[in-house]
């Protein structure tokens, strides 16, 4: 809803029939013609010494250009979009060598925001990544993360948070594995810690764990309907919302072909821990859905063995 398409249409109307008049689009129209999250991809690299620790780690983000939707003039060649690299520029990780690029790649679709912007592809490129990393160097991703992190006492305080609350040095149920992801996003910092087992062959996730420092919290409850819808979101588009284009539009246009996530498929507790830091107020609204898709991710590679490079989830099978 944030851009003015309606308002036009409803203007053009209104001059044909010489008349006020009420313009919406139906459900039909508004998949069809609608805005779409724009299409992402990345390729990641990291070196290891003899030991398994991390010198290095290169990430190369490709996709159109989202704020040349926006801007009247366009995005100047060569002038970086924002969020092709948000929360990925901004890391706090501390890797050794730490190189980002992003590659501009325009296709004929509209393109809008979704919730959480750019950090939405881009915390599950890094975070899925990080737990790859940690397997290919033998090592437990919590602490791999940890090492990561060591000079920032806030970002690790986040972490520890959603790991204890899980309980991460415990074992799962047998069936299940978890999965964690630390993504920062609008001034605040979130990690999220999921559970998650197969039914039939379909992931089911349990149990999430949500740790997020906003800085200095006004209403708490506020807070934790934001994490909490947050979460069910991002659990809805990562098990399988996706609106395919061919033949110049789109395929799936009403509730039938494009699942939301049904009740009996949300997760069957959602633990928030608001941490209250004393920083400067971030945000509520973003921050808790990015870490959701690489928590769950992560957790069932840890349970399959699978690799996971493409969302949403329902293109995979899983034994």
């Amino acid at each position: 809803r944030l851009g003015s398409d309606g308002i036009a249409a409803a203007v053009v109307t209104a001059q044909a029939v010489k008349k006020p008049v009420k313009f919406f689009w139906r459900r039909e129209d508004e998949f069809g013609q609608g805005w779409y999250r724009p299409a992402q991809a990345a390729r990641l690299k990291a070196a290891l010494d003899a030991d398994g620790r991390v010198l290095g780690l290169h990430v190369r983000t490709a996709g159109p250009a989202l704020s040349a939707s926006f801007s009247p003039q366009g995005l100047p060649a060569g002038q970086l979009d924002g969020s092709s690299v948000q929360t990925i520029r901004e890391s706090r990780y501390r890797p050794g060598a730490f190189h980002v690029e992003w590659v501009r790649v325009d296709q004929p679709v509209p393109m809008a925001p979704w919730r959480s912007v750019g950090a939405t592809q881009n915390g599950y490129f890094l975070e899925c990544f990080v737990d790859e990393v940690a397997r290919a160097a033998g090592r437990d991703p919590y602490q791999l993360r940890r090492e990561w992190l060591a000079h920032d006492a806030r970002a690790l305080n986040v972490l520890d948070a959603a790991a204890k609350a899980a309980g991460w040095e415990k074992p799962p149920a047998k069936g299940r594995a978890r999965g964690m992801a630390f993504v920062e996003s609008y001034g605040s910092l979130c990690a999220e810690v999921a559970e998650v087992s197969l039914r039939a062959g379909r992931p089911f996730v349990h149990r999430v764990v949500c740790a997020l420092d906003c800085g200095s919290i006004v209403l708490p409850d506020g807070v934790r309907s934001q994490v909490e819808g947050g979460i069910v979101q991002g659990l809805s588009a990562v098990l399988g919302e996706a609106v395919n284009i061919a033949a110049g539009g789109a395929q799936e246009r009403n509730f039938d072909t494009y699942p939301l996530l049904r009740i009996s498929d949300a997760p069957e507790s959602i633990e928030t821990i608001i941490i209250e830091s004393g920083e400067a107020m971030g945000g509520v609204g973003e921050p808790p859905l990015p870490p959701l898709a690489p928590a769950v991710v992560n957790a069932l590679v840890a349970l399959t063995g699978q690799p996971i490079r493409e969302l949403p989830l329902s293109r995979h099978k899983f034994a």
